[in-house]
Protein backbone atom coordinates (compact mmCIF):
# COMPACT_ATOMS: atom_id res chain seq x y z
CA UNK A 1 0.00 0.00 0.00
CA UNK A 2 2.66 2.47 1.06
CA UNK A 3 4.70 1.59 -2.76
CA UNK A 4 1.43 2.45 -4.41
CA UNK A 5 0.78 5.69 -2.63
CA UNK A 6 4.89 6.46 -3.11
CA UNK A 7 3.98 5.67 -6.90
CA UNK A 8 1.09 7.74 -7.55
CA UNK A 9 2.80 11.27 -5.53
CA UNK A 10 5.72 10.25 -8.15
CA UNK A 11 3.48 10.51 -10.81
CA UNK A 12 2.24 13.65 -9.92
CA UNK A 13 5.71 15.05 -9.79
CA UNK A 14 6.55 14.10 -12.70
CA UNK A 15 2.97 15.18 -14.45
CA UNK A 16 3.30 18.67 -12.78
CA UNK A 17 6.89 19.17 -13.50
CA UNK A 18 6.19 18.46 -17.71
CA UNK A 19 3.53 20.99 -17.36
CA UNK A 20 5.52 23.39 -15.82
CA UNK A 21 8.23 22.82 -18.40
CA UNK A 22 5.70 23.06 -21.37
CA UNK A 23 4.40 26.44 -19.99
CA UNK A 24 7.75 27.32 -19.78
CA UNK A 25 8.28 26.98 -23.75
CA UNK A 26 5.23 29.51 -24.35
CA UNK A 27 7.40 32.38 -26.48
CA UNK A 28 7.57 35.79 -24.84
CA UNK A 29 6.37 38.41 -27.93
CA UNK A 30 6.75 41.75 -27.66
CA UNK A 31 3.83 44.35 -28.53
CA UNK A 32 3.55 48.02 -28.90
CA UNK A 33 0.04 49.84 -28.09
CA UNK A 34 -0.39 52.82 -30.65
CA UNK A 35 -3.37 55.09 -31.54
CA UNK A 36 -5.04 54.01 -34.98
CA UNK A 37 -5.76 58.04 -35.71
CA UNK A 38 -2.57 59.65 -35.42
CA UNK A 39 0.30 56.59 -34.40
CA UNK A 40 0.91 58.08 -30.98
CA UNK A 41 2.20 55.11 -28.32
CA UNK A 42 -0.60 54.73 -25.53
CA UNK A 43 1.22 54.28 -22.40
CA UNK A 44 0.36 52.40 -18.99
CA UNK A 45 -2.41 49.98 -20.68
CA UNK A 46 -3.19 47.18 -18.97
CA UNK A 47 -3.02 43.66 -20.84
CA UNK A 48 -4.03 40.11 -19.44
CA UNK A 49 -3.42 36.69 -20.88
CA UNK A 50 -7.07 35.59 -20.48
CA UNK A 51 -5.74 31.61 -20.64
CA UNK A 52 -2.87 31.65 -18.05
CA UNK A 53 -3.94 34.72 -16.53
CA UNK A 54 -0.69 36.35 -16.57
CA UNK A 55 -1.05 40.51 -16.95
CA UNK A 56 1.56 43.53 -17.68
CA UNK A 57 1.13 47.05 -18.20
CA UNK A 58 2.77 48.78 -21.24
CA UNK A 59 5.29 51.31 -20.32
CA UNK A 60 5.23 55.06 -21.45
CA UNK A 61 6.41 53.99 -25.12
CA UNK A 62 3.29 51.63 -25.16
CA UNK A 63 5.72 48.90 -25.39
CA UNK A 64 4.89 45.40 -23.34
CA UNK A 65 6.22 41.87 -23.47
CA UNK A 66 3.73 38.75 -22.16
CA UNK A 67 3.74 35.23 -22.83
CA UNK A 68 1.12 34.25 -25.61
CA UNK A 69 0.64 30.48 -27.18
CA UNK A 70 -1.83 29.73 -30.11
CA UNK A 71 -5.29 29.52 -29.16
CA UNK A 72 -4.85 32.09 -26.04
CA UNK A 73 -6.42 35.71 -26.23
CA UNK A 74 -5.02 39.38 -25.13
CA UNK A 75 -7.59 41.49 -23.88
CA UNK A 76 -6.64 45.24 -23.69
CA UNK A 77 -7.65 47.85 -21.91
CA UNK A 78 -6.60 51.60 -21.72
CA UNK A 79 -8.18 54.86 -20.34
CA UNK A 80 -9.28 56.79 -23.29
CA UNK A 81 -10.02 53.75 -25.76
CA UNK A 82 -12.36 50.97 -26.72
CA UNK A 83 -11.41 48.07 -25.12
CA UNK A 84 -9.36 45.25 -27.54
CA UNK A 85 -9.28 41.19 -27.72
CA UNK A 86 -6.74 39.54 -29.90
CA UNK A 87 -7.06 35.63 -30.57
CA UNK A 88 -3.63 33.89 -30.95
CA UNK A 89 -3.75 31.71 -33.92
CA UNK A 90 0.01 31.39 -34.99
CA UNK A 91 0.00 35.04 -36.15
CA UNK A 92 2.85 35.90 -33.65
CA UNK A 93 6.86 34.96 -33.85
CA UNK A 94 9.81 35.65 -32.22
CA UNK A 95 11.30 36.95 -35.55
CA UNK A 96 9.34 39.96 -35.58
CA UNK A 97 10.91 43.17 -32.71
CA UNK A 98 7.47 43.62 -32.00
CA UNK A 99 3.48 44.05 -33.20
CA UNK A 100 1.80 46.98 -33.42
CA UNK A 101 -1.67 46.62 -31.86
CA UNK A 102 -3.66 50.15 -32.62
CA UNK A 103 -6.92 51.24 -30.22
CA UNK A 104 -9.58 53.06 -31.44
CA UNK A 105 -9.89 56.14 -29.53
CA UNK A 106 -12.97 56.59 -26.98
CA UNK A 107 -14.24 60.38 -27.18
CA UNK A 108 -16.48 61.70 -23.80
CA UNK A 109 -18.34 64.59 -24.97
CA UNK A 110 -19.59 66.82 -22.03
CA UNK A 111 -20.70 70.36 -21.25
CA UNK A 112 -18.29 72.50 -19.39
CA UNK A 113 -19.35 73.82 -15.86
CA UNK A 114 -18.51 77.44 -15.33
CA UNK A 115 -17.18 78.21 -11.51
CA UNK A 116 -17.89 81.99 -10.88
CA UNK A 117 -15.59 83.83 -8.46
CA UNK A 118 -18.12 83.74 -5.46
CA UNK A 119 -18.76 80.68 -6.09
CA UNK A 120 -18.77 77.72 -3.47
CA UNK A 121 -18.08 73.89 -3.99
CA UNK A 122 -21.48 73.00 -2.88
CA UNK A 123 -22.61 75.19 -6.18
CA UNK A 124 -20.29 73.41 -8.15
CA UNK A 125 -21.43 70.19 -7.15
CA UNK A 126 -25.23 71.27 -7.68
CA UNK A 127 -24.36 72.20 -11.11
CA UNK A 128 -22.81 68.67 -12.22
CA UNK A 129 -25.53 66.76 -10.94
CA UNK A 130 -28.36 68.63 -12.86
CA UNK A 131 -25.59 68.67 -16.27
CA UNK A 132 -27.34 67.10 -18.96
CA UNK A 133 -25.75 64.31 -20.28
CA UNK A 134 -24.90 63.77 -23.86
CA UNK A 135 -27.41 60.91 -25.49
CA UNK A 136 -26.44 57.60 -26.89
CA UNK A 137 -27.36 57.27 -30.66
CA UNK A 138 -29.68 54.69 -29.26
CA UNK A 139 -31.36 56.85 -27.24
CA UNK A 140 -31.70 59.24 -30.16
CA UNK A 141 -33.31 56.63 -32.39
CA UNK A 142 -35.85 55.43 -29.76
CA UNK A 143 -36.83 58.94 -29.48
CA UNK A 144 -37.04 59.38 -33.44
CA UNK A 145 -39.06 56.53 -33.41
CA UNK A 146 -41.52 57.48 -30.13
CA UNK A 147 -41.99 60.90 -31.93
CA UNK A 148 -42.74 58.64 -35.50
CA UNK A 149 -45.20 56.95 -33.50
CA UNK A 150 -47.08 59.59 -31.91
CA UNK A 151 -47.19 61.54 -35.38
CA UNK A 152 -48.54 58.41 -36.62
CA UNK A 153 -51.31 57.83 -34.35
CA UNK A 154 -52.17 61.66 -34.42
CA UNK A 155 -52.53 61.91 -38.28
CA UNK A 156 -54.86 58.91 -38.62
CA UNK A 157 -58.50 59.09 -38.13
CA UNK A 158 -59.47 56.64 -35.62
CA UNK A 159 -62.89 57.56 -35.54
CA UNK A 160 -63.14 56.00 -38.95
CA UNK A 161 -61.37 52.76 -38.56
CA UNK A 162 -63.03 49.77 -39.57
CA UNK A 163 -64.78 47.84 -36.29
CA UNK A 164 -62.73 44.20 -35.36
CA UNK A 165 -66.19 42.69 -36.97
CA UNK A 166 -65.81 44.57 -39.98
CA UNK A 167 -63.58 41.40 -41.03
CA UNK A 168 -60.32 43.78 -40.50
CA UNK A 169 -58.65 45.10 -37.43
CA UNK A 170 -56.32 47.96 -37.90
CA UNK A 171 -55.05 48.41 -34.00
CA UNK A 172 -52.40 46.75 -31.68
CA UNK A 173 -51.51 44.34 -34.17
CA UNK A 174 -50.42 46.97 -37.08
CA UNK A 175 -48.42 49.17 -34.56
CA UNK A 176 -46.48 46.08 -33.54
CA UNK A 177 -45.69 44.98 -37.34
CA UNK A 178 -44.96 49.10 -38.05
CA UNK A 179 -42.60 49.24 -34.57
CA UNK A 180 -41.00 45.39 -35.89
CA UNK A 181 -40.23 46.90 -39.26
CA UNK A 182 -38.45 50.15 -38.56
CA UNK A 183 -36.22 48.39 -35.62
CA UNK A 184 -35.49 45.70 -38.15
CA UNK A 185 -34.33 48.72 -40.47
CA UNK A 186 -32.32 50.11 -37.86
CA UNK A 187 -30.30 47.29 -36.65
CA UNK A 188 -29.77 46.67 -40.01
CA UNK A 189 -28.24 49.96 -40.52
CA UNK A 190 -26.03 49.47 -37.40
CA UNK A 191 -24.78 46.58 -38.25
CA UNK A 192 -23.64 47.94 -41.68
CA UNK A 193 -22.25 50.76 -39.60
CA UNK A 194 -20.29 48.37 -37.90
CA UNK A 195 -18.93 46.58 -40.93
CA UNK A 196 -17.97 49.74 -42.98
CA UNK A 197 -15.84 51.30 -40.20
CA UNK A 198 -14.09 48.24 -40.55
CA UNK A 199 -13.79 47.33 -44.34
CA UNK A 200 -14.31 49.84 -46.80
CA UNK A 201 -13.11 51.14 -50.03
CA UNK A 202 -11.17 53.51 -48.17
CA UNK A 203 -9.75 51.36 -46.17
CA UNK A 204 -8.20 49.12 -48.62
CA UNK A 205 -6.80 51.64 -50.26
CA UNK A 206 -5.04 53.23 -47.63
CA UNK A 207 -3.23 49.74 -46.35
CA UNK A 208 -3.21 48.35 -49.75
CA UNK A 209 -3.01 51.56 -52.82
CA UNK A 210 -5.63 50.06 -54.38
CA UNK A 211 -8.25 52.53 -56.06
CA UNK A 212 -11.15 52.46 -57.55
CA UNK A 213 -12.17 49.21 -59.56
CA UNK A 214 -9.09 47.76 -58.60
CA UNK A 215 -9.96 48.10 -55.11
CA UNK A 216 -13.53 46.92 -55.78
CA UNK A 217 -12.13 43.35 -57.26
CA UNK A 218 -10.10 43.20 -54.35
CA UNK A 219 -12.27 43.80 -52.10
CA UNK A 220 -14.57 40.46 -53.60
CA UNK A 221 -11.60 38.38 -53.62
CA UNK A 222 -11.36 38.70 -49.72
CA UNK A 223 -14.72 37.42 -49.30
CA UNK A 224 -15.48 38.55 -45.18
CA UNK A 225 -18.50 37.26 -44.20
CA UNK A 226 -21.01 39.72 -42.57
CA UNK A 227 -20.34 37.36 -39.41
CA UNK A 228 -16.69 37.42 -39.51
CA UNK A 229 -16.54 41.60 -40.12
CA UNK A 230 -19.12 42.20 -37.13
CA UNK A 231 -17.57 39.52 -34.34
CA UNK A 232 -13.81 40.73 -35.66
CA UNK A 233 -11.64 43.09 -34.11
CA UNK A 234 -10.63 46.13 -36.47
CA UNK A 235 -7.00 45.00 -35.84
CA UNK A 236 -8.21 41.77 -37.02
CA UNK A 237 -10.11 42.69 -40.31
CA UNK A 238 -6.31 45.15 -40.98
CA UNK A 239 -4.23 42.09 -40.56
CA UNK A 240 -6.24 39.78 -42.36
CA UNK A 241 -6.36 42.25 -45.28
CA UNK A 242 -2.67 42.67 -45.79
CA UNK A 243 -2.34 39.03 -45.60
CA UNK A 244 -5.07 38.64 -48.77
CA UNK A 245 -3.35 41.74 -50.04
CA UNK A 246 0.23 39.63 -50.36
CA UNK A 247 -1.47 36.87 -51.84
CA UNK A 248 -3.28 38.86 -54.14
CA UNK A 249 -0.76 41.09 -55.98
CA UNK A 250 1.27 37.66 -56.41
CA UNK A 251 -1.40 36.05 -58.54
Amino acid sequence: MKRLAFFIILAQIILSSAYAGRRDTIPIIHFQLVDATNGKPIPLAHIVNINTKKATIADMLGYFRIPIAVGDTLTVTAVGFHDMKIPSWGQFSLDSLYFPIRLTPRFYEIKEVKITRFGSYQRFIREVASMEMPKSEDEIMQERLEDYFRRSITQMDLKNLPSPSGGFFFGDDWLTRQRQKIESKRIEEQKWDIILKKFSAKIVCDLTGLEGIEAIKFMEYCGFTEGYLLISSDYEVRKMILDKFDVYKNK
